[in-house]
């Protein structure tokens, strides 16, 4: 099995500094990491070789530095690392960088993957598209967000069980089979830590670089960025609801409901009956709220 991981390195989130007044971002305060969720990615690349054997090549798009990323990779048990890059890739959108991914992954260098794994978000800009951008150039099948990873099938063809998570806590169960890309939240597992002996490795390894721009066409080389950056500014609390009492209640009544936060206003009816009737209940009780 051949497996691909195109990962990223990005700023420790603890290092970052705006300027409140400028609302400019220190960059000279940056602590270069492996993206978290790259490196959920790369483990889980590592477990499926452990199981079914195969071979793991981490790409990245970047500077000469990137290659801390890269090197992360290979020490947590990827097989080989490629760096690509351009001079004009500093301005380069998501969808841009996808389509430079996947001109690599197809330009016949190495053998048509079996799985593509790529973070759900980096860490700074968190835009998500670069996932499913790199899905629609390779023309392959992808899954989003996985948080949970698991084999059902080993062979005949190899089958994979994911769970994505969904708003107010649901969970989405889905099988695939491959190839396939897939894209894991930072929640998929906690990758390990290397030992010294693979530090040492990646430290030494040798990482090619390639040009990128001359495996790719004129229009991906064309295409304009489509996202603008209008502010940067640390993240604001969210306003903290404080529940006003009810004048017209006792004072005992009135703290109770300030301990509460209000809660014991609140009241809640069962219902129980025919499903006809169930459903003539829903519509009077949205009626009476206005809802219908």
């Amino acid at each position: 099995m051949y497996i691909y991981v195109c990962v990223k390195q990005t700023p420790d989130s603890s290092s970052v500094y705006i300027d409140p007044i400028s609302e400019q971002v220190d960059s000279e305060r940056f602590v270069q990491i492996l993206n978290p969720a790259d490196a959920c990615a790369i483990e889980a690349a590592v477990r499926l070789k452990e199981q079914l054997g195969g071979s793991i090549t981490a790409i990245t798009l970047g500077p000469g530095d990137a290659e801390g990323a890269l090197r992360a990779a290979l020490a947590i048990g990827a097989d080989r690392a490629v760096r690509l890059w351009h001079s004009s890739a500093d301005t380069w959108g998501a969808f841009t960088v996808a389509a430079a991914l996947a001109a690599y992954i197809q330009s016949g260098q190495q053998v048509t993957p079996d799985l593509v794994l790529c973070g759900d978000a980096s860490s700074d800009w968190a835009s998500g598209i670069v996932g499913p951008a790199l899905a629609q150039y390779l023309d392959l099948p992808q899954i989003t967000g996985a948080a949970q990873l698991r084999i059902v099938q080993e062979r005949d063809p190899l089958k994979l069980q994911l769970a994505r998570r969904l708003e107010r806590g649901y969970r989405e169960v889905l099988e695939a089979r491959l190839p396939l890309l897939l894209t894991v939240t930072a929640d998929l597992n906690e990758p390990r830590y290397p030992s010294l002996p693979a530090h040492l490795s990646a430290l030494r390894a040798s990482i090619p670089v390639v040009d990128v721009q001359s495996l790719m066409n004129r229009a991906w080389q064309d295409e304009a960025r489509e996202e603008a950056l209008l502010e940067v500014h640390t993240p604001r609390p969210r306003p903290r609801r404080i529940a006003a009492p009810d004048s017209r209640h006792s004072a005992y009544q009135r703290i109770g409901e300030i301990i509460s936060g209000g809660t014991t206003g609140r009241k809640a009816r069962l219902v129980e009956g025919a499903p006809e009737e169930l459903a003539r209940t829903l519509v009077d009780f949205l009626r009476e709220r206005g809802f219908v």
